[in-house]
């Protein structure tokens, strides 16, 4: 494995990028879009989580690659690798809504730009499953990570992809005050509280983003080993 420190998160999310700094290990300097206020608006008009993950690891990567910002001028000499990730929830009552469009939820009827606020979000979704029993409440959150290797001097490798889901059920009303997005509302498999209410340190035990992560963590354990030299 080459000798890689420096991880670009395609995110400019405080609350993402701090649970994948105390997810993901070793020894990695991380940079989110917060430090590069120069680089494009990265796409997610993509079909599935994937599309949407694999386009915004490999935009940043070569705009990285193209205008060399001084944050990663010295990671470049060495190689660096950009991780974007794309992440929603799905509802089986809903046929999986609002799966890839989980941020602008509340917006898809009026039809603004941008992405809804949490409450409006929470709120609506509330409203189309009133009424309806626990048992027909299932639904997940699902994350796919989109690794993207730069190795120098330029050379933008395809992405990795790994995947993590997380089931669960939509409690009736909003409970708990940690966490963000739909952590209010959504209750995993076998607890009774919500993530808002379990807080970030289970949250992070349990979660879709976890769960895909540590099959990033695998697959670079594996490549560590592989590359050391024999005992």
């Amino acid at each position: 494995m080459p000798p890689m420190r420096t991880v670009v998160l395609a995110t400019a999310n405080q609350h993402k990028a701090s649970e994948i700094r105390a997810i993901l290990p070793g020894p990695f300097q991380y940079l989110t879009l917060r430090d590069l206020p120069q680089a494009p608006a990265l796409p997610e008009d993509g079909h599935t989580f994937a599309d949407n993950a694999a386009q915004k690891a490999l935009t940043l990567a070569r705009w990285l690659v193209a205008h060399r910002p001084e944050p990663v001028q010295a990671a470049l000499a060495f190689g660096l690798a950009v991780l974007a990730d794309d992440s929603g929830l799905e509802v089986d009552a809903l046929g999986g809504a609002p799966g890839v469009h989980s941020a602008q939820f509340a917006h898809l009827e009026t039809g603004a730009p941008g992405n809804s606020t949490d409450a409006d979000n929470n709120a609506k979704l509330l409203r189309l499953l009133a009424g309806l029993p626990l048992h027909q409440r299932a639904a997940r959150f699902r994350c796919v990570l989109a690794w993207v290797e730069v190795i120098p001097p330029d050379h933008v490798q395809p992405p990795l992809l790994f995947e993590g889901a997380c089931e669960g059920h939509i409690a009736p009303e909003p409970r708990g005050q940690a966490g963000f997005g739909y952590d209010p509302l959504f209750v995993p498999v076998g607890y009774q509280q919500t993530f808002a209410e379990l807080g970030e340190s289970i949250k992070n035990n349990l979660s879709h983003r976890r769960r895909a992560l540590d099959r990033l963590a695998h697959y670079l354990a594996s490549r560590v080993s592989l590359s050391a030299p024999p005992p």
